[in-house]
């Protein structure tokens, strides 16, 4: 897990941005495949990973919130 969190990388588009950590409590709670199943959960469960690592604005996605654009200095 550390070394996928060092990367900077999201999971799940590619972005190098500063990473979140998406958990779910078990693999069995993504639910059975189906169309209509976001596509972060085929991710986790085609890695068998209960943890994704994402940008911030995936991780707002999967939580069904809008994503807020990263501040600029």
């Amino acid at each position: 897990m550390v070394a996928r969190l060092l990367t900077g990388r999201c999971e799940a588009c590619g972005r190098v941005d500063e990473v979140e950590v998406h958990h779910v409590g078990k693999l069995a709670d993504l639910g059975k495949p189906g169309k209509n199943r976001p596509p972060w959960t085929d991710l986790m469960a085609a890695r068998h990973r209960k943890a994704l690592v994402v940008c911030g604005s995936c991780h707002a996605d999967i939580h069904g919130k809008k994503s807020v654009p990263a501040l600029t200095e």
